[in-house]
């Protein structure tokens, strides 16, 4: 005789029946993508209990992906522009505030260190300043190419292997 749900539970035992009960909810509760294992128990072979079972698995999983993953995917693709993403602007304020940034610290450091020897504050040299717009003009084109990769990764649907890619890159 199979076991019911009450006795899977109990064989858990404490937090962790508690966080299965939470996370799947209970046979014909509120939980929709519930799949009961034991709902074709009373079958014969030849009804094909594994096969129906099988069916309302796959049922379950389609249900889940159009309701967790589908809308991410429709924001995602609605971000694509013809030469990058909606992102690109937002991403191209990021990295001229933290070159123009890094530049001001950089300089206000070399301004504290002239004090402390009582140098008078210079103004930014030339060079330096040749400096930060070439690092500048690198990073917004760096972001330009990273954002026109992030589309092609949206319409060939390269992004669903992120965690690997993570891993290899490291």
């Amino acid at each position: 005789m199979a076991a019911s749900w009450d006795d899977f539970l109990s064989m858990l035992g404490g937090d962790t029946a508690q966080q299965v009960s939470q996370f799947y909810g209970r046979p014909g509760g509120t939980n929709p993508g519930y799949v009961d294992p034991y709902r074709y128990s009373h079958l014969s072979a030849e009804d094909m209990p594994g096969d129906k079972l099988y069916a309302d698995l796959i049922r379950a999983q389609l249900q889940d992906y159009l309701t967790r993953f589908q809308p991410v995917e429709d924001f995602l693709a609605g971000q694509i522009t013809a030469t990058g993403t909606n992102q690109l602007g937002n991403d191209l304020a990021r990295t001229r505030e933290a070159v123009l940034g890094a530049s001001q610290n950089v300089y206000g450091q070399q301004q504290r260190n002239m004090q402390r020897y009582g140098f008078s504050g210079a103004p930014q040299s030339t060079a330096s300043r040749n400096s930060t717009v070439g690092t500048l003009v690198g990073g917004l084109n760096l972001t330009r190419q990273r954002d026109a990769d992030r589309r092609n990764a949206l319409l060939v649907g390269g992004l669903g292997d992120l965690g690997a890619k993570a891993r290899s890159t490291g």
